[in-house]
């Protein structure tokens, strides 16, 4: 009993380790390509290096850290080519995920999705406004493709979105054109779905993930000094 008791706790820190390390690293406090060293770590949030190494291995799963021989783990950096290829597989299960859920879309869930724009419209004029953009943009996308019940592909786009996030809170942190935009596209998006106009809002919904790749992909590549999208 007192073993089951002890492995609950740990999970429980396990889980507060993933939260707190995967929202400094989806707000840039770790940048990418930062050491994570253990030791300091656990010294740090005060826990031992069982459940940390339990949260690391977490994170690694979720494509936001790795793990070298030697060296242990660091905050994952993403070349432009892999960031293209995480927009494109978005844009490839989101529309496929709209396509299925749109037939089941009832006027409850697009309620939830308007109240779930006007949320994130508040968060965004608030100063903290980038650090709330992924949960809220996540939480829209899902709301529509939720009908399509395919638990599974939605675990694979929660991945997605989570190792774009970063970069997107970065970008937003100096363009206030990306925000705008989106908010409008978003505010389409669902009323194409309450139209039931299939082809439209499949159309919409590819057209705004694969240019905000393009944005972000540009927005990159110029601080990073390489050829973006366009190159």
């Amino acid at each position: 009993m007192r073993t089951g008791a002890e492995g609950a706790a740990r999970q429980t820190v396990a889980g507060m380790l993933v939260h707190e390390l995967r929202e400094r690293i989806l707000n840039l406090d770790f940048p990418e390509g930062v050491a994570l060293r253990q030791d300091m770590l656990a010294a740090q949030f005060g826990v031992s290096r069982i459940p940390l190494r339990e949260a690391l291995l977490q994170l690694e799963g979720e494509g936001l850290v790795t793990q070298t021989a030697h060296k242990g783990y660091a905050v994952s950096v993403l070349s432009l080519e892999e960031i293209r290829e995480i927009f494109d597989l978005r844009a490839l299960i989101e529309v496929d995920l709209l396509q299925r859920a749109l037939p089941h879309i009832t006027s409850a869930v697009i309620s939830a999705a308007r109240d779930v724009l006007e949320r994130f419209d508040a968060s965004l004029r608030a100063s903290n406004g980038q650090a709330t953009w992924g949960m809220f943009n996540w939480e829209l996308h899902s709301t529509l493709y939720a009908p399509a019940r395919r638990s599974r592909s939605m675990d694979i786009l929660r991945k997605l979105h989570r190792n774009a996030d970063r970069y997107l809170r970065l970008q937003l942190n100096l363009s206030d054109h990306t925000s705008s935009r989106a908010r409008e596209e978003h505010a389409r998006l669902i009323a194409l779905c309450e139209e039931r106009d299939y082809p439209e809002a499949s159309r919409l919904l590819n057209e705004h993930i694969l240019a905000a790749r393009d944005d972000l992909v540009d927005f990159l590549a110029a601080r990073r000094g390489g050829p973006g999208e366009h190159a």
